[in-house]
C-alpha cells in the first residue's frame, strides 16, 4: 500500500507514502486543546441512529479474513445479503422516486413503512470476492458499482429524498460493509489504493513538512543535496464550524529544523492559505504527484464541496487531466480547491486512545504498529459504528488482528507485561 516517492526527483528525499506515513513512537504526539472533535463524524445528527447490538467481529472466510460490522447480526449467513432499515422523519417529495439499484446494492422505501428506507448490501462472501478481484459465475460487480450507487444517492438527495434520516446514508453504507482488516480505512474514510483519495473527518489533523534549499548555482540541480537547508513543520486541525461545515485551523506555531532555518526563510509559507479555504460540508485529500510532469512540482490537493459526488467528479477530472491544475478544475466544477506545490510532504493523522491516553498517529497505522504481539492476548479494541462504540471481537491467536488498520476514535487497552527478572 505504501509507495516511497522522491518528490521532484532529487535528493535529499522528503518522502511521501501515498497518504500513508507509517507511525513511529517518536511521531505519536499528544495534541491538547482539540479533544472535543476527535470522534465526531461529518453530518452527525443529534438523534441517535441505528444502534445494532452486534459487535465488530474478525472472522476467517474463504482462506481470508473479514471484519464484520455491527450491521451484520451474529449468526448471519455469509452467503446471504445484508439488509438495513433506516428511519426517516420526512416522506419523499411528491413524485420523487427514491430508489436505486446497482448490482448487489439496493435502496428503496420499506414495504408498508413509508417513513423507512430499506438498504440491501451484498453478502459477505460475495463482497470478499469483489475485494479480492475474483471472478464470480454470475459476473461479480466490482467496487465501482458501490461508487456508482453512492453517486445515485447524492442525486436523489438533491431531489428531496432522504432529507431527514437518522444517519447520513452514504456514511451508513460505507461503515456497514465488511472489509478485510488491512482495508478497514475504507469504512471510515472511503480510501482504497486505486482511488488515491481519502475523506477528511473532524478530529483529524494534517502535518505539512516543507524542505528548503539554497538557490542553485549555474549548472546545479535545483534541489541539490549540498544546498539543503532544512525542513519546516506545521499542523492544521480538521474541525467543524458552527454550521457543521469543515474548516481548517492552525495548531501551534510553525517549527523549523534546524531552528536556525527560521532566520533564513520567510514565515509566510503558502501553506497558511489553508486557513482561508471556504467552509464546506465535505473535504477530501487527493494525492497526485505521480500523475503530473515533474516541472509542475505538485504534491497533493485538498478539495471541498457540499456533496461527495462533486468531489468524485473533480477527483476524476484531476486524474484524467492533471496538467489542467486544481484552480482550473475547480472553476469549472464549482468546488473548493487547495494545492500543495513544491518540495513538500502532506501527512494526515488520526486520533486514537491507547491505554487511556489520547494520541495522534500517522494515518495508515495498524495494530502491530502500536503494540507488541505479546500484548494481543490482553488487548481490547473498541470502534465507533455511526454514533456508538462497539467491541471488536477477535481470536487472540489469529495474527490477522495485527494487520487491522486503525481509524479515528479507536480505543485500545491492554496489560503492560513487565518481564520478570531472575
Amino acid at each position: 500500500m505504501a509507495h516511497a516517492v522522491q518528490l521532484n526527483g532529487t535528493t535529499p528525499r522528503l518522502v511521501r507514502r501515498d497518504f500513508l506515513r507509517m507511525p513511529t513512537k517518536a511521531n505519536q504526539t499528544l495534541l491538547s486543546g482539540f479533544l472535543c472533535a476527535v470522534v465526531m463524524l461529518v453530518g452527525c445528527s443529534a438523534k441517535k441512529p441505528i444502534t445494532p447490538t452486534s459487535p465488530f467481529r474478525l472472522e476467517s472466510l474463504n482462506a481470508d479474513a473479514l471484519l464484520l460490522t455491527p450491521a451484520i447480526p451474529e449468526g448471519h449467513s455469509n452467503s446471504a445479503a445484508v439488509t438495513l432499515t433506516l428511519n426517516s422523519s420526512t416522506r419523499p417529495a411528491s413524485g420523487a422516486h427514491c430508489s436505486a439499484e446497482r448490482g448487489p446494492f439496493r435502496l428503496e422505501q420499506a414495504m408498508n413503512v413509508p417513513d423507512s428506507i430499506q438498504i440491501t448490501l451484498p453478502a459477505p462472501d460475495r463482497w470478499l470476492s469483489v475485494l479480492e478481484g475474483r471472478e464470480e459465475p454470475d459476473g461479480s460487480e466490482d467496487v465501482e458499482t458501490l461508487y456508482a450507487i453512492l453517486a445515485d444517492l447524492d442525486r436523489l438527495q438533491q431531489k428531496g429524498c432522504f432529507a431527514n434520516t437518522e444517519a447520513p446514508i452514504r456514511d451508513l453504507i460505507l461503515q456497514s460493509l465488511p472489509m478485510r482488516p488491512s482495508e478497514s480505512l475504507f469504512n471510515a474514510y472511503g480510501y482504497r489504493p486505486e482511488r488515491g483519495a481519502l475523506d477528511l473527518k473532524p478530529g483529524m489533523r494534517l502535518k505539512i513538512e516543507r524542505a528548503y534549499f539554497r538557490t542553485a548555482e549555474a549548472g546545479e540541480e535545483e534541489h541539490a543535496a549540498k544546498n539543503f537547508l532544512g525542513v519546516s513543520t506545521i499542523y492544521f486541525a480538521v474541525g467543524l464550524s458552527n454550521n457543521n461545515k469543515i474548516r481548517f485551523q492552525q495548531v501551534g506555531r510553525i517549527r523549523y529544523s534546524p531552528t536556525s532555518l527560521a532566520r533564513k526563510v520567510r514565515d509566510d509559507s503558502q501553506d497558511f492559505g489553508l486557513i482561508s479555504v471556504p467552509e464546506e460540508l465535505r473535504y477530501r485529500l487527493l494525492f497526485y504527484t505521480y500523475l503530473v510532469p515533474k516541472e509542475r512540482v505538485l504534491s497533493a490537493v485538498i478539495i471541498g464541496a457540499s456533496n461527495a459526488s462533486q468531489l468524485d467528479g473533480l477527483g476524476q477530472q484531476l486524474r484524467t487531466l492533471p496538467d489542467a491544475g486544481c484552480k482550473l478544475a475547480a472553476a469549472t466544477s464549482g468546488v473548493a480547491c487547495f494545492e500543495f506545490n513544491g518540495f513538500v510532504t502532506l501527512t494526515s493523522q488520526i486520533s486514537v486512545e491507547l491505554n487511556g491516553k489520547l494520541k495522534f498517529i500517522d494515518w495508515g497505522a495498524r495494530i502491530k504498529d502500536v503494540l507488541s504481539q505479546n500484548s494481543v492476548r490482553s488487548l481490547r479494541i473498541q470502534r465507533r459504528y455511526m454514533n456508538s462504540y462497539h467491541d471488536v471481537r477477535f481470536d487472540p491467536a489469529d495474527s490477522n488482528v495485527l494487520s487491522l488498520a486503525l481509524v479515528g476514535g479507536d480505543r485500545l487497552s491492554w496489560s503492560k507485561i513487565t518481564p520478570s527478572t531472575h
